[in-house]
């Protein structure tokens, strides 16, 4: 059974590779904001003097109405961080949204912004915009770990569905997570650690694309592109990884095993290699 998960979580270093390659082609106006088409937006993403007395507030407000905090880290350059806030404005989905959630927007500027952010809710990292997190205002508990991911592609999700998933969210975050026993404790223990590590790689990733992606469109230099496409695919792999290895964890302490998994082993990243 070890084995059929370790399959599921690893990658190899060949099949990694080419998906990074395949990401790299995708046009990059797919994934960063296309201007001439979005001069009207409205953008709720906006640079903060003290972004984390916004999130007190927020997480204030939630208790004081007793809703949940919807705390959105995204930025104006990416298509789908601007199509989760069209969603939300929209008649059919904003109804859920008001009626269950204290809403924060955070900015997170060229992916180098608002980084306590994240931190403070247990995520070392984001790893997409939008990164979209249901929080419970009484203990800062992130309720949505396992699903927000899903928020990475929000400018693919239906209407209907982004409807459906913040109304099914807003009664099963109230609902308390029970308290995982020892052997479960000591799996995520070692999976946080992995995170923890993994997370400060994609971080070197981001600080290298930051500034890159800060040129605009038009201007960004060459390799612009594979790099792009080689931070995503990380990013994407990684969260992949990391909620199997949470199932299998969660199978194994159920069954009573204890025995020390199998973390994915990814090749040198290009940013690592110069």
């Amino acid at each position: 059974m070890l084995s059929n998960y370790s399959n599921l979580a690893g990658l190899s270093v060949r099949f990694f590779r080419v998906v990074i390659a395949v990401l790299a082609l995708t046009t990059v106006a797919l994934h960063i904001a296309r201007a001439s088409e979005e001069e009207g937006f409205d953008s709720p993403y906006q640079p903060s003097a003290d972004v984390m007395a916004e999130v007190d507030q927020t997480l204030a407000a939630a208790r004081d109405s007793g809703k949940l905090a919807l705390i959105v880290m995204g930025a104006t350059w990416c298509h789908d961080s601007r199509g989760l806030v069209k969603r939300f404005r929209d008649a059919g989905v904003g109804d859920v949204i008001e009626h269950n959630y204290e809403v924060l927007y955070v900015d997170v500027g060229h992916l180098d912004a608002a980084r306590d952010v994240n931190r403070r809710f247990g995520m070392p990292s984001i790893y997409a915009t939008p990164t979209v997190m249901i929080v419970d205002p009484e203990t800062e508990e992130l309720k949505n770990a396992r699903t927000m991911h899903l928020w990475r592609n929000a400018d693919s999700i239906s209407y209907s569905d982004t409807r459906a998933y913040f109304a099914r969210e807003a009664v099963t975050a109230r609902q308390p997570a029970p308290e995982p026993g020892m052997i479960l404790k000591g799996y995520f223990e070692s999976i946080d650690a992995f995170e923890e590590r993994e997370a400060g790689r994609l971080i070197e990733g981001y600080n290298r694309i930051g500034p890159q992606l800060a040129m605009g469109s038009g201007n960004y230099p060459d390799g612009f592109e594979a790099l792009w496409g080689e931070v995503r695919g990380f990013r994407y792999k990684l969260t992949d990884d990391l909620l199997a290895l949470r199932a299998q964890a969660e199978e194994l302490a159920a069954e009573g095993i204890r025995e020390p998994l199998v973390f994915p082993s990814y090749p040198a990243l290009s940013w690592e290699t110069e």
